[in-house]
């Protein structure tokens, strides 16, 4: 196997476990705080039923400002105040915009490759990295689509160092991955 190869999985899989372990520990936090302690008071108290179109505004400013909410609380959201019929809809409405938020962000660093910002940042901080990002970007772009690592963040770096739009909307698709696996273990841990 070549060296670039072994580089690729150690990254692809280092960071693959980071997200399995804090994922393994949300999941067992939620599991932990729905089974062994009383929070129907709490529910009582403080209502978690927003409007659909409010949680999803938020959401996809979350999801375009580097995902400062973690989705998954946003599906937990989904699974606690809505009819479980429909939870399966809200992830993947969820996930429809976590990937355009991510298109959203490339093209802003599309646009940042134009401007005087970039220049300094090429100069100061991307500037070694640019020809790694523009071999490895695919590989950069499905690692943070199915990690926790800051989609719209990277979708930018990637965009700004010009990565190609179609080969991007493509490897970006495993967002829709990360979605599927993570809506799929919210709903097994929730208590019916």
């Amino acid at each position: 196997m070549l060296r670039r190869n072994k580089v690729r999985l150690v990254f692809f899989f280092k960071n693959f476990l980071k997200g399995i372990v804090f994922f393994g520990i949300a999941l067992a936090f939620y599991k932990v705080g729905f089974s062994y302690l009383d929070l129907s008071a709490l529910k009582v108290e403080m209502t978690f039923d927003f409007p659909s179109a409010i949680v999803f505004v938020v959401f996809f400013l979350s999801e375009v400002i580097l995902g400062v909410i973690p989705p998954e609380l946003f599906m937990i959201w989904a699974i606690t105040s809505k009819p479980l019929g429909v939870y399966p809809i809200y992830v993947i409405v969820f996930s429809v915009i976590s990937y355009f938020a991510g298109f959203i962000a490339f093209l802003f660093g599309k646009y940042l490759h134009k401007t005087w910002l970039y220049d300094f940042m090429k100069k100061y901080i991307i500037g070694k990295y640019e020809r790694k990002i523009s071999a490895f970007g695919w590989l950069v772009i499905v690692v943070a689509a199915i990690t926790p690592l800051p989609f719209a963040a990277t979708s930018a770096v990637v965009g700004a160092v010009g990565f190609d739009r179609k080969k991007f909307l493509f490897y970006a698709l495993a967002r829709f991955i990360r979605y599927a696996m993570y809506g799929f273990f919210i709903w097994l841990a929730h208590p019916f």
